[in-house]
């Protein structure tokens, strides 16, 4: 028995009509929430804790120039006698949106930080930055430290930290600098932090995925 063309026609009119009306109610809600729950993620990223005076300001390298000048802001401040810098590599190796850790050491020496306040380690990825603060803590023996990062890549810093030295008994404490274009609660208005929060997600997967490090 042969179908009705018709009836064919009519239901793939109906598929159609269907598949546009979702499309436009997911749409709707897509934007007229948006100011609800993009905010949400932006803050979700951004872990900031109470900082107290500590031994060590540890810089995480990456991110722009606003990392070292906040953490060369909280040295002035006395809130800890040193400050290092990771990313301590070949330029080639680190990849660095910023700088490398000898222009980055020039840096905050013209910023006026003393030189043998500086130190730096060795690291190409926040995993390795994670490895060399636990290197750090043991071989000084340090039991407090700020680090210091862009407030979307807070959350993924500290996860790693504290996967790296749970038998340490340091106090780490996290702050992040405000001098971005882009805040937890309109990052995806600028490209900049459309860019840097959704690299952010797919780096927060991959780290779960790869080294077992939840994001929670």
């Amino acid at each position: 028995m042969k179908s009705d063309p018709s009836n064919n026609e009519n239901s793939c009119k109906r598929f159609l009509f269907t598949a546009f009306y979702t499309a436009f109610i997911l749409a709707f809600l897509f934007i007229s929430t948006a100011k609800s729950w993009l905010p949400a993620i932006g803050h979700w990223f951004s872990v900031q804790t109470k900082i107290a005076s500590a031994k060590v300001i540890v810089v995480l390298a990456g991110g722009g120039p606003e990392r070292l000048c906040h953490g060369i802001e909280l040295y002035k401040r006395g809130m800890a006698p040193e400050l290092w810098y990771t990313g301590n590599k070949n330029p080639v190796e680190t990849r660095s949106d910023f700088m490398d850790s000898e222009l980055a050491l020039n840096f905050a020496v013209r910023q006026g930080m003393p030189r043998d306040k500086i130190g730096l380690l060795p690291s190409t990825s926040t995993f390795e930055d994670g490895k060399a603060i636990e290197a750090l803590i043991k071989e000084r023996r340090i039991n407090s430290i700020i680090i210091v990062t862009s407030w979307y890549h807070t959350r993924r810093a500290m996860n790693v930290i504290r996967r790296c030295i749970p038998d340490t008994n340091a106090a780490v404490y996290i702050s992040s600098s405000t001098n971005l274009s882009f805040t937890p609660d309109n990052w995806w208005r600028d490209e900049e932090g459309l860019v840097a929060v959704v690299n952010e997600m797919i780096k927060t997967a991959l780290y779960w995925r790869r080294y077992g490090i939840a994001p929670f």
